[in-house]
């Protein structure tokens, strides 16, 4: 999941206005409690978060072994507390799983779109093959995440379609639970076509009736219990 599509950008006066402002709050409440936000895998994790020191525009945080793992994968954070206008983001330069710690720099104001999703995305551990049936032909790709209500399909060979466009796509799931696969075959529309270079990101709009709804939901359940036991797991 590309992190450009969590979040979008609040710049008040300019960049470095904004992060002088941002670290002069720091400075000045060294005793703050914050709140951590990242995603893992589609995943939202959420902890809390001490400040352990602050110099020369470096946040020094100590924080749960949780989040300090799915840092660690991401190099970034999102940083939410009543002291800042918005939430901020920060780049991670210092992660230490072992011993909870990490350092952040590059500090700006941003809106985290992906809260305001009505569905949780996640990411399949493995990309499975998609086909998108459309008005000007088939679009062969690797489906790399679904919600409910939209997913990306990755595609090496660009076939150039309208925003809006509308047409069908197909894959198959496995139900972890069972042990059994299963077909999806719904319609959809297209988002946008991301990237300028292989592989293409199509995104999807789908709407899927409600027996394929209840499947869905239960393969999304599943994907977040296996994260869940992933994150869990390594940082024993």
């Amino acid at each position: 999941m590309n992190v450009l599509d969590l979040y979008s950008t609040r710049i008040q006066k300019t960049f470095d206005e904004d992060h002088e402002e941002i670290t002069a709050i720091f400075k000045a409440n060294p005793k703050a409690s914050l709140k951590l936000i990242n995603y893992y895998k589609g995943l939202p994790l959420c902890y809390t978060a001490s400040i352990a020191g602050f110099d020369r525009g470096v946040l020094d945080l100590d924080l749960q072994p949780e989040q300090a793992f799915t840092i660690e994968h991401g190099r970034y954070v999102f940083i939410r507390s009543p002291l800042f206008k918005f939430d901020l983001f920060a780049q991670a330069q210092y992660v230490n799983v072992r011993k909870q710690a990490a350092s952040f720099v590059k500090f700006c104001y941003v809106e985290i779109m992906a809260e305001r999703r009505n569905f949780l995305r996640m990411e399949l551990d493995h990309p499975v093959h998609a086909v998108i049936t459309t008005p000007v032909g088939v679009v062969q790709g690797r489906l790399h995440d679904l919600s409910l209500s939209g997913l990306n399909v990755a595609v090496d060979d660009y076939i150039p379609l309208e925003t809006g466009s509308e047409g069908s796509v197909s894959f198959s799931l496995v139900d972890s639970e069972q042990g059994v696969s299963f077909t999806v075959a719904v319609p959809c529309r297209l988002i946008g076509i991301a990237d300028d270079s292989r592989p293409y990101n199509y995104k999807l709009a789908i709407l899927p009736d409600k027996q394929l709804e209840r499947m869905l939901s239960k393969f999304i359940f599943q994907r977040q219990v296996e994260i869940i036991r992933e994150i869990k797991e390594a940082v024993l």
